[in-house]
């Protein structure tokens, strides 16, 4: 699952089209409440947990690019021009209903972050697969991701 998880957060800052938001998700990007949202958390100096957690009304990978975004986005604020992530767990859950096909139904996605001022790979990957830990540029994952989410202000 782990690896699962790896692909998609690779392929929202890399492909368009990945997850594609649409009227009538339920999930906004917002600080989280029973419909889903992020949380965050410095853990230790320099070190950051994001939380995402998208419910059932929301497109498959919305939870992968909820927290990568919000990761973005509080290392911008701290004048971070690059983000390592470090670390990242995340799944998938869905359902069918009377034989039918199944249906997407929400996810998690917890990112640990640092930031930094260049392109580097982080010489602090604590994953058990380095694949999992990789460097963005700040501004260019904010650009990307933006599109595949809903705000709470869309008016959706």
């Amino acid at each position: 699952m782990r690896a699962e998880a790896a692909c998609l957060a690779l392929a929202m800052l890399l492909c368009a089209g990945v997850a594609d938001a649409r009227p009538g998700t339920a999930t906004k990007y917002r600080p989280a409440n029973l419909l889903g949202g992020y949380s965050d958390k410095e853990i230790e100096p320099g070190l950051w947990r994001i939380k995402a957690r998208a419910n059932g009304i929301a497109e498959p990978g919305f939870a992968q690019n909820m927290a990568i975004y919000r990761a973005a986005e509080l290392l911008d604020a701290r004048g971070f021009s690059h983000m390592q992530v470090v670390d990242q767990k995340g799944k998938s859950m869905s359902m069918g209903f009377g034989g039918a096909s199944p249906s997407y139904a929400g996810g998690d996605m917890t990112l640990w972050v640092r930031g930094a001022q260049d392109a580097a790979a982080s010489s602090q990957c604590q994953a058990k697969d380095a694949a999992l830990c990789f460097t963005v540029p700040v501004r260019r994952t904010l650009d990307r991701v933006r599109p595949f989410l809903t705000f709470p202000d869309d008016g959706t």
